[in-house]
């Protein structure tokens, strides 16, 4: 996960790009190609954990550049009214290719401690190695979180799972040891062979960790149970 930092002002996030587009001006026969920021898709994912229940924030941007996708140097998006903002790099977002377009942003953006993700209006700054930037903007708009209950998962023997959700849309999400999700599948609620989501038995070898990923249409939230340990 990434936590918000909060800031004076915004504009401290923006003196750097303009210092890198001024060097990058001086340099003689420099072309430059700003990055293109086509659409944003966001949504308010609620997860369990061991204080009770946390709210985070998914963010991704449809992006292309024409110096080419490794020229994208960091995302960063802000909260304004709260003067709170994510800062993504290579090293912090993950990124899937569609055509000519890529889209990267991240899954765990989180609020401070004991605070809810702030409502309202977000803005997305895309940096690339020149200091060239495009910018985007979403709202927020989702309901009070905590009258939504969370999807609940338990082991049932040593090679099943038993799921109880109030939504009708669910997935399996198996993380490895560091957290990172190795697996999805589509989930029904009630007792599940653990094979019938990762064939042959590849959940022992390629999982250490299961949790249950439900949405919800109406509210456009996310929920997600508390992780289990998967049996050796």
């Amino acid at each position: 996960m990434l936590s918000a930092v909060r800031v004076a002002r915004a504009a401290a996030v923006n003196a750097y790009s303009c210092l890198a587009v001024c060097i990058c001006m001086a340099c003689a026969g420099c072309a430059v190609h700003a990055p293109a920021l086509s659409t944003i898709s966001h949504r308010l994912i609620v997860a369990a954990v061991e204080q009770g229940r946390e709210e985070r924030l998914s963010v991704y941007a449809a992006i292309s550049d024409q110096d080419g996708i490794a020229d994208i140097s960091r995302i960063v998006i802000i909260h304004d009214d709260t003067e709170l903002y994510w800062e993504l790099d290579s090293s912090s977002w993950s990124m899937k290719e569609e055509g000519s377009r890529y889209f990267i942003g991240s899954n765990g953006l989180s609020a401070p401690p004991s605070s809810a993700m702030p409502r309202g209006s977000y803005r997305v700054l895309v940096y690339d190695l020149a200091g060239e930037r495009a910018e985007g903007s979403f709202r927020l708009a989702a309901p009070d979180s905590a009258a939504y209950a969370l999807p609940q998962l338990v082991l049932a023997g040593g090679d099943a799972i038993s799921v109880a959700s109030p939504y009708l849309i669910n997935s399996a999400l198996f993380y490895d040891a560091g957290g990172n999700v190795t697996k999805t599948a589509p989930l029904k609620e009630g007792r599940t062979a653990l094979d019938a989501l990762w064939e042959q038995g590849l959940w022992r070898s390629g999982a250490d960790y299961l949790a249950v990923y439900s949405f919800d249409p109406k509210s456009e939230l996310g929920l997600i149970s508390w992780k289990i340990r998967l049996p050796d």
